[in-house]
C-alpha cells in the first residue's frame, strides 16, 4: 500500500541526521588512527566501543530529560557537543587520558542528538507511517557510508589525519547552523501529561519490549564488529579497499527503506525480522570470504539488506502500543540496545581477534548472531507476531 507523503519536518531531521553521520561515517577510520598511535586490537575495540558505550550509560537519562524537556532544545545541544568534541580529535597526539575523555563525551552527546531526532519524527507522523518515517530518516545513517569513508581512505592516504579530522569537523558545524535555523511545529509529547508515566523497568519487564531490546542488541553487536574491524582487514596485507564495503552497504540500505517504507505492502510487518536476520548472518559470513573488492562489495549488499530492514521496524515495534508519554522512555531503552550492542561489539571482536585471528572471528560472529536471534524469534514469536494495538 503506497504511504502518504510525510511532512516537511521529518525531511529536516533526515538533513541533520544525515550531516551529523556524515561525520561518524568519517569517523568509522579511527581504528587507523588509533594503531597508527600503537593500539592493540584489544585497545582499538575498546575505545571504539567506548563512544557507544556512554551513550548506552546516558540513554535512560536522556529519554528521562525528553519526557520533560522540549525535544528540538535537547537537539541542539546535543548537536554542540558533537562539534565540539568533534575538533577536539586535532590535538590527540597518544593514546593517553584525553582520548578516553573526548571518547565519552561524544558518545553522551550524540546519544542525547538522535534520541532528541528520532523522538521529533515519531511524533510528527501517525502511527501507520512510523515505520516508513523511521526508516527516511535513518537514511541519513546510510548514505554517508555510500562515499565518506572511501573519501576518508585517499584523505588519509594522500593528506594525513590532520585534513581527515578537519573534514570531520567541517561535517558537524552543518547541521548544528542548520538546528538554529530550523522550527519544527509543536509535537504530541506534552499530551496526556495527566496521567501516570510508567516506569523504565515497568516497561522493560514487558515481554516484547524485552524481546525487542535482545533483538536489537544482536543486531548492533553484528553491525558494530563489521564497522570498526573491516577497515583493518582491508587494509593489513590486502589490496582490498574498506569504502567498497562501505558504499555498497549503505546504497542498499537506502533503498530498501526508500523503496520498501513507500511500495511494499508488507513493509513494517514483523515478519520481515526472520529474513533481514538471515542477511545479517549471510553478510557476516562473506566478510571471512572476501578476497578482493568485488566480493567485498557483494558482502556489503548483503549486509545492506539486513541493515535496511532491522533497524526501522524493531524501531516502530518498540514504540507501538505504548502511551505518548511513555515513548521517549521506550525509545530511550531502544537506543540503549543500539548504544550497548554498539559498544560490547568491538571492544569482543577486539578480545576473539587476538585469540583466533581477525579473519575468523568474523565466522565467530555468524554464528552467534545465527544462534541467538533464532532462539529469541522462536521462543518469542507469539509477543512480536501479535496484532498490537494502536495508541492507549
Amino acid at each position: 500500500m503506497k504511504q502518504e507523503k510525510l511532512p516537511k519536518e521529518v525531511l529536516s531531521i533526515q538533513f541533520l541526521v544525515l550531516f551529523s553521520y556524515s561525520s561518524l561515517a568519517v569517523l568509522t577510520l579511527l581504528p587507523l588512527f588509533f594503531e597508527q598511535l600503537g593500539g592493540s586490537p584489544r585497545k582499538i575495540g575498546f575505545l571504539v566501543g567506548l563512544f557507544s558505550l556512554a551513550a548506552f550509560l546516558s540513554r535512560p537519562f536522556a529519554g528521562w530529560i525528553l519526557s520533560r524537556v522540549n525535544s528540538s532544545r535537547i537537539l541542539l545541544i546535543g548537536l554542540l557537543v558533537v562539534t565540539l568534541t568533534t575538533v577536539s580529535y586535532f590535538f590527540i597526539e597518544s593514546l593517553n587520558w584525553a582520548i578516553f575523555l573526548i571518547r565519552i563525551v561524544h558518545g553522551v552527546g550524540f546519544s542525547f542528538f538522535i534520541l532528541a531526532a528520532l523522538l521529533i519524527a515519531i511524533f510528527l507522523v501517525p502511527a501507520e507511517q512510523r515505520a516508513y518515517a523511521i526508516g527516511v530518516v535513518s537514511t541519513g545513517f546510510m548514505i554517508p557510508l555510500l562515499f565518506l569513508p572511501y573519501l576518508g581512505e585517499q584523505i588519509i592516504e594522500k593528506r594525513g589525519f590532520f585534513l581527515f579530522f578537519l573534514m570531520a569537523a567541517f561535517l558537524t558545524l552543518i547541521p548544528l547552523v542548520y538546528a538554529m535555523c530550523v522550527k519544527f511545529k509543536p509535537t504530541r509529547q506534552r499530551q496526556e501529561t495527566a496521567l501516570r508515566s510508567v516506569g523504565f523497568l515497568r516497561l522493560f519487564r514487558r515481554k516484547r519490549i524485552f524481546l525487542i531490546y535482545l533483538l536489537t542488541f544482536i543486531f548492533e553487536v553484528g553491525l558494530s564488529a563489521s564497522f570498526s574491524f573491516v577497515p583493518l582487514l582491508a587494509h593489513r596485507g590486502s589490496p582490498m579497499k574498506a569504502g567498497y564495503f562501505f558504499t555498497a552497504l549503505g546504497s542498499t540500505a537506502v533503498v530498501m527503506r526508500l523503496y520498501g517504507g513507500r511500495k511494499l505492502r508488507f513493509w513494517g510487518k514483523p515478519g520481515l525480522l526472520v529474513p533481514a536476520f538471515g542477511f545479517l548472518v549471510a553478510g557476516e559470513c562473506l566478510v571471512f570470504f572476501s578476497q578482493t573488492n568485488v566480493l567485498l562489495g557483494f558482502t556489503g549488499v548483503i549486509w545492506g539488506i539486513g541493515t535496511g530492514i532491522l533497524y526501522p521496524h524493531l524501531t516502530a515495534m518498540m514504540v507501538e502500543g505504548v502511551s505518548v508519554q511513555e515513548k521517549a522512555k521506550v525509545l530511550g531503552l531502544f537506543a540503549s540496545s543500539v548504544d550497548l550492542g554498539f559498544a560490547a561489539g568491538p571492544i569482543a571482536f577486539g578480545w576473539v581477534s587476538q585469540s583466533v585471528g581477525l579473519r575468523n572471528t568474523f565466522l565467530v560472529f555468524a554464528c552467534l548472531i545465527l544462534v541467538l536471534s533464532a532462539v529469541l524469534l522462536i521462543s518469542g514469536r507469539r509477543a512480536l507476531f501479535q496484532i498490537i494495538q494502536e495508541e492507549r
